[in-house]
């Protein structure tokens, strides 16, 4: 039996999987350019989060908001204000 004689089992639904590829890919082409479509982006822009699990969003959101407080924090420090 080789490697691709079975598919892989599916880790979210058939209608889950098609729900999110068209929300990726289907998206509206008159959206302004280098906007996030998922609405997940901390900065606006798209940063690859769409294809985040929620519990791995939230995470990842979490370590962005420690790490935006660090670097607020330094420039303020620094006399750094922009």
């Amino acid at each position: 039996m080789s490697k691709g004689s079975s598919p892989r089992p599916y880790s979210v639904s058939l209608d889950k999987f098609a729900d999110n590829w068209d929300a990726i890919f289907k998206k509206d082409k008159t959206m302004k350019k280098g906007t996030c479509g998922c609405g997940r982006s901390p900065t606006g822009n798209c940063i690859g989060w769409h294809g985040l699990t929620e519990d791995d969003y939230k995470i990842k959101l979490k370590e962005y908001r420690e790490f935006d407080e660090k670097v607020i924090m330094k420039n303020e420090f620094y006399g750094d204000n922009e």
